[in-house]
């Protein structure tokens, strides 16, 4: 018997749901510091490493790297311990763990013999020593393949981590490092692919963490407060993170790191360190959505943005803007006409500055639009400001730089005719 599509996104939608509740089993331990990297960290953003390394003691740091995502086990070791070694800590003092799936030619080990490290007692009683743990990049399900048991409870190590972490350890990671964070984990697919067709299981390979319906697992559970998602600027992440959060029982908020770009939590608030900024997406009072309908139609998403400098609580959803910063309102510079951005020949694409120069400081409208088509179905994304809406302005030397609070998104999906 042939299930319809429909029924197969049904059931799709259910084990989504189903374990979004079972996720949430392993409480994560409080008292530390995150530092979530949301991936391509260069020499521009090397404060991040820098930052990572005073959380952890400085000097007297003592940091553990699971390698667990990547299959460049060496050559990655050896990029961190420049990095950590070049911000004050002792060469001796950064350990690489035996975790991970894959071999590694370049190295005398076979690191797939790593496998089942999860469960050994000798790296979890070597983990007792350490200060702090960073994963390295690359593919999230090998992380949460290596430090999750089959049934999806912590392994020995895990455990361990949980208790560095609860005594004020350090844990920070960058691209998939990041993903394994919240208790979901968006392990695959594109905005467009969410947006239009949803979700599905799995992936058959890393390319398709690039494209197609999204794909979610299971996290780590460290960041509490809603869902991560990574290269968030760059791979133009918000329509997947919207829908994850849409199809999502237990969060409906989300926050997308851009490259180059890490959120430091502590405590209740988060702060930015690097290049770029941080998107958080709350869908708590959308409306016009029904479950499970593809492609999205969906009104009153709020989209905030917060800048090197802001500092933002994970309880209200409050931005405390970064000294030097002022409001728009009242103050915008722009005047030019109500703008539609659609690709690459278009200014302001990343988020940050669409909303700031075209909307935000812009006297002559309260309205902007962007496009998604495939085929003969387009989605109409429309963003406005309104009494909720705070935007911020400053400068860094003479770069104009823009946050904001609470600005409004809608989504409809249209169809469309082409002709030659």
């Amino acid at each position: 018997m042939k299930l319809t599509m429909n029924i197969i996104k049904a059931l799709l939608l259910t084990s989504i749901l189903t374990f979004s509740f079972q996720s949430t089993h392993a409480s994560p331990a409080k008292g530390g510091k995150l530092v979530i990297a949301g991936g391509a960290i260069s020499k521009n953003s090397m404060e991040i490493f820098y930052r990572f390394a005073e959380l952890s003691g400085g000097e007297n740091a003592n940091i553990g790297v699971i390698p667990a995502a990547t299959g460049s086990v060496g050559k990655q070791f050896q990029l961190l311990q420049n990095a950590f070694s070049q911000a004050g800590v002792k060469l001796d003092n950064i350990h690489l763990l035996p975790l991970a799936t894959k071999d590694d030619k370049k190295t005398k080990d076979d690191e797939s013999k790593w496998l089942n490290n999860g469960n050994s007692v000798q790296v979890a009683n070597d983990i007792k020593a350490l200060t702090s743990i960073w994963f390295i990049g690359g593919d999230q399900t090998l992380i949460t393949k290596v430090l999750l048991n089959k049934d999806g409870s912590d392994t020995k190590v895990l455990k361990q981590i949980r208790v560095l972490y609860k005594k004020g350890g350090t844990i920070g990671g960058t691209s998939a490092g990041a993903a394994i964070m919240s208790s979901i984990m968006i392990a695959g697919g594109n905005s467009q692919g969410a947006l239009f067709n949803g979700f599905k299981e799995s992936y058959t390979s890393m390319d398709e963490q690039e494209y197609g319906p999204a794909v979610i697992a299971k996290g780590l559970n460290f960041f509490t407060k809603g869902v991560i998602d990574q290269h968030f600027d760059r791979k133009g992440r918000l329509g997947r993170l919207i829908v994850t959060l849409l199809n999502d029982k237990q969060h409906n908020i989300g926050y997308g790191i851009d490259e180059g770009t890490a959120m430091l939590v502590e405590g209740n608030e988060f702060s930015v360190i690097g290049e770029g900024g941080v998107t958080v997406v709350d869908t708590s009072n959308v409306n016009n959505y029904k479950f499970g309908s593809f492609p999205v139609n969906a009104n009153n998403v709020r989209l905030s943005f917060v800048q090197t400098g802001d500092r933002f609580n994970l309880h209200t959803l409050e931005l405390t803007k970064r000294n030097g910063a002022v409001q728009t309102v009242g103050h915008e510079y722009f005047r030019v006409p109500a703008q539609s951005v659609s690709g690459l020949v278009n200014g302001n694409r990343n988020l940050d500055q669409f909303i700031g120069y075209d909307l935000l400081d812009n006297k002559a409208t309260q309205q902007i639009t962007s496009w998604l088509i495939e085929g003969e179905q387009a989605i109409k994304m429309t963003f406005s400001q309104d009494t909720q809406t705070l935007g911020y302005w400053s400068t860094d030397v003479t770069a104009d730089v823009y946050s904001f609070v609470n600005v409004k998104m809608d989504i409809t999906p249209l169809k469309i005719t082409v002709s030659h």
